[in-house]
């Protein structure tokens, strides 16, 4: 049995790293706004975008053309205090939107209305629930993403470089409030069990092992001698900068992490899924909605889900009726492209037949330090800055547990037609700033996922080869998400886990593993495998609307035009859609 990264197709959005909810500098109150809509869109993305310099960075290559000058170098803050009072600027946000005349605004100034606003009153209820939030975990944790972040911090300049030497050793206190909030969490019985914990500080420690040489050392020796217009003098003075940091603050960090969980283990009170936590089932509802976007209850989702679930398997079995050798060409399946900067051009031009033209930009292809190795994703994509989305970052993981020869639809998931390909036509469109600062997992992973499983029907498989590993993949996730959502609503033991998978998977080793998989991270397959399915409800629904006048790439087309939102928006906005298609096409 693989490692259970060998089901998890994640990607490194750099959003889910920085926790920060909207907030603002004042309360208006005034029967008016005093500023029209599109300023007011541009303050609170220029307010917020500037709170940690890891979200600036990653925003925006030229802050100053939006009017910042001189941000605070910070990693912004973790704790009680910060979160309730960046949910109090949020209702100040909230009340100065709601002050609007919506029916005066353009439908596109709406569409931002309306995102912003349902995303404002979503995030309020966090409130009930801020010592349940968790930033660590083995897979997305601010502790396992913080290195590929830093290490791939844009140098658009000299100052880029200046700010990131000041920002680096700041990394300790940060990390110092980390330790503080689960220490609080410890002492309200919401820590971590110590299977989970365990991961984490083994992680930690796999990447502080080789102090001397640490990948953040390496590497920025590495871009200082390939950076343009500096003096032999600041390269050397740099990369003495940069390894007294590391060595004497970001390693130290990690030590205080390794010693704080250690010294918390036991002191979880809950082995199982949220929903014991007295709060927990309230609290998953919350993740549920906000990591997938979607306004379906958890009862209509798990049937869904089911549903998905039963007619993929229906779908596996025509398909080995009609042709008896297909499971067994799919055991043995290689394919033709394995190298994925060959995968990446191959895909550019497949997927114009049923996708919109997106502007020609650059790919890179990384990969992970032998340091990280184990504990990341096979692949991720480093979403990049709205006004320099022209060079994009892809890392593969060359774990020896991941089978790079089957990389093809990895790449179809974080390139073409996935997140590259859809964050670069986003970017393309110039929608308000905010747009790009608000994260929609739901919609980012759902679109990757989508078109993972179409890239199977370009990689030179025949049909029925083609259909059988769409429909496993789709019956998989959705199990995957069904299993997550039966730990952290319903309550599943390990037992009723195993009890529910009694007819897809026998093996203790592996329902073990899964079980393990989904009470580290609640919520997060959903992203994946609800995001999915939203979206392929919306196009069952086009499909049946437009009949025959159906045409696949203007579908694609009003979806990346829309952008990420939640899937009830799109929803709406697609039924005004379908009604424009009608007509022009009778």
């Amino acid at each position: 049995m693989k490692r259970k990264k060998k089901y998890l197709l994640f990607v490194l959005l750099v959003l889910l790293l920085i926790v920060s909810t909207l907030g603002c500098s004042g309360n208006s109150r005034s029967a008016a706004p005093a500023e029209d809509f599109n300023a007011f869109l541009d303050r609170v993305f220029t307010t917020e975008v500037q709170k940690d310099t890891i979200t600036l960075n990653y925003s925006l290559a030229n802050p100053e053309s939006y009017g910042i000058t001189n941000p605070d170098i910070t990693f912004g803050h973790y704790s009680k205090e910060s979160i309730e009072k960046s949910l109090v600027s949020s209702e100040n946000y909230l009340a100065t939107l709601k002050q609007y005349d919506y029916n005066s605004l353009s439908e596109d100034q709406k569409l931002s209305y309306d995102i912003l606003k349902e995303d404002l009153e979503t995030e309020k209820s966090l409130g009930d629930f801020i010592q349940y939030n968790e930033g660590l975990g083995p897979t997305t944790g601010i502790q396992a993403q913080l290195p590929v972040l830093l290490a791939e911090y844009n140098f658009n300049r000299k100052e880029d470089i200046i700010n990131y030497l000041e920002l680096l050793p700041k990394v300790y206190d940060y990390f110092k409030e980390i330790c503080a909030f689960e220490k609080d969490k410890s002492a309200a019985g919401l820590f971590m069990n110590d299977e989970v914990a365990d991961s984490i500080i083994d992680q930690c420690k796999e990447f502080i092992k080789n102090k001397e040489n640490n990948y953040l050392i390496s590497i920025f020796n590495d871009r200082m001698s390939d950076f343009d217009g500096l003096t032999k003098e600041e390269v050397k003075e740099y990369k003495a900068a940069n390894k007294d940091a590391v060595l004497n603050s970001v390693i130290p960090a990690y030590e205080l992490l390794i010693d704080t969980l250690t010294k918390l283990k036991g002191t979880g009170t809950n082995k199982e899924g949220l929903s014991h936590y007295e709060k927990g089932k309230e609290y998953y509802e919350y993740l549920i909605k906000v990591n997938t976007g979607s306004s379906r209850s958890i009862p209509e989702l798990k049937k869904m889900l089911e549903n998905s679930l039963s007619t993929n398997m229906l779908k596996l079995s025509s398909i080995m009726n009609k042709n008896p050798d297909v499971y067994d060409t799919v055991m043995s399946l290689s394919y033709s492209l394995t190298d994925p900067s060959k995968i990446i051009k191959y895909l550019k031009e497949a997927i114009k037949k049923d996708f919109p033209t997106c502007p020609d930009v650059k790919c890179s292809i990384k990969y992970v330090d032998k340091s990280l190795q184990d504990h990341l994703s096979p692949a991720m994509y480093l979403v990049p800055p709205l006004d320099s989305y022209k060079n994009n970052i892809i890392y593969i993981n060359e774990n020896p547990d991941f089978d790079l020869s089957q990389i093809f639809t990895t790449i179809a998931h974080e390139g073409y037609p996935g997140h590259l390909y859809q964050s670069v036509y986003f970017r393309s469109l110039n929608p308000p700033a905010i747009r790009n600062l608000l994260s929609f997992g739901g919609y980012a992973e759902g679109w990757a996922t989508y078109v993972e499983y179409y890239s199977y029907h370009l990689a030179g498989f025949s049909e029925d080869v083609a259909d059988f590993l769409e429909a496993n993949m789709a019956a998989n996730m959705a199990l995957y998400c069904r299993i997550d959502m039966g730990i952290h609503y319903d309550g599943w033991s390990l037992s009723d886990t195993a009890a529910y998978l009694k007819n897809y998977i026998t093996d203790s080793t592996t329902i073990k593993l899964l079980y393990n998989t989904m009470i580290e991270e609640p919520a997060l397959y959903p992203q994946y495998g609800v995001g999915y399915l939203e979206f392929m409800n919306l196009k069952e629904t086009a499909q049946k609307t437009l009949g025959d006048k159906f045409v696949l790439k203007d579908f694609h087309k009003f979806l990346l035009d829309v952008g990420p939102a939640q899937f009830d928006i799109i929803a709406d906005r697609m039924n005004g859609w379908l009604k424009e298609e009608q007509v022009a096409k009778r």
